[in-house]
């Protein structure tokens, strides 16, 4: 399957196989090396792209003194996850085992140390003489990255702002179904649907009540008791996807990140605007609607899938397979 891209490329991010430099006028295909056997994974910064096949890693862009420059490197296991800062950027293997590597020529994989979450109740683990046992290093499940935020998540529920612990869930029961991070804040979603958030929320991109910043995860009062099955965090926005099909999309509205309007009174539009609380987006009817000839289309077909946020744009897919887009889109569609 051929990866395609569209957008901002002055850095040679990606290898387009047009040789366009920016692919505003839509999607062009990325001269990867596409493998059959290992899933691909990919994560894109500002100046450069990540991108993984199996133990392979390829970063590509401006690296060192120029656009198109690229690097391979092989790490100690299958890769799981990219999560690519504007410093650096996370890699994770299949074992759990976390590394970093700075986008550069001479890059190199550094295993990241992360600091013990604290000891459970259950006492002290020791050995079979009674010397007690090292703390085993924890085994990270998802990673995100922003411009001033780095966060991982343990088997255990240990969340680190890397390296050091901030909080752990206490529930067994507890597990992360999803890890997000925009420009300053991070949002987190478990199997039951319930999302977290912390970090900077001047912006209104924490969906809490009250514009400030937020050292733990917090739980969203918002969206409680609606399941939540999916979730975006773009630069100063975030957004959700429900269990029953509905879209909602909160923060900073600058660019109509947001899929809002707001129109002041003459016509013009409203200065940037700040929405704290989760907003219920009433879509637009989707094209493949209007052209089904038939009676047996039903509304969930074009229900929300899958969200995605960017600096200041959202991406919408639906069931019926069509993508929709909100926001800013100088670079492309």
């Amino acid at each position: 399957m051929p990866l395609l891209f569209t957008g901002f490329n002055a850095f040679g991010q990606h290898e387009c196989i047009s040789r366009d430099v920016d692919c505003a006028a839509g999607f062009s295909e990325i001269n990867a090396p596409v493998s059959t056997q290992n899933q691909c994974t990919i994560s894109i910064g500002f100046r450069y792209a990540a991108l993984a096949f199996g133990r392979k890693l390829w970063l590509r862009g401006l690296l060192d003194d120029g656009p198109n420059e690229c690097v391979t490197l092989k790490a100690a296991g299958d890769i799981k996850a990219l999560a690519a800062g504007d410093s650096h950027c996370l890699v994770l293997l299949e074992s759990g085992q976390l590394y970093r590597v700075q986008p550069k020529l001479q890059a190199e994989l550094l295993v990241v140390r992360l600091e013990a979450p604290p000891r459970s109740n259950s006492g002290t683990k020791r050995s079979f003489f009674g010397a007690p046992k090292a703390p085993s290093s924890p085994i990270i499940e998802h990673i995100a990255c922003g411009s001033h935020i780095n966060v991982a998540v343990s088997s255990e529920n240990a969340v680190f702002s890397i390296p050091s612990c901030l909080h752990q869930f206490a529930e067994r029961q507890f597990r992360v179904k999803q890890l997000q991070c925009g420009h300053e804040h991070a949002v987190l979603l478990n199997v039951n649907g319930d999302v977290f958030t912390w970090g900077n929320g001047l912006r209104g991109q924490l969906g809490q009540p009250v514009l400030k910043v937020e050292e733990t995860p917090q739980l969203m009062e918002a969206l409680a008791g609606i399941k939540i099955t999916q979730i975006a965090a773009g630069g100063w926005h975030s957004a959700a996807i429900s269990a029953f099909g509905d879209l909602y999309t909160w923060g900073l509205n600058c660019s109509g990140q947001l899929g809002m309007r707001v129109m002041k009174p003459g016509g013009f539009l409203k200065e940037p605007t700040v929405y704290p609380l989760p907003q219920l987006q009433d879509l637009p009817e989707c094209g493949c609607s209007k052209e089904a000839k038939s009676n047996e289309h039903d509304d969930d077909d074009c229900a929300p899938l899958r969200v995605f946020a960017g600096s200041r744009h959202t991406l919408l897919t639906r069931r019926c397979g069509r993508l929709w887009a909100s926001g800013w889109c100088q670079h492309g569609p």
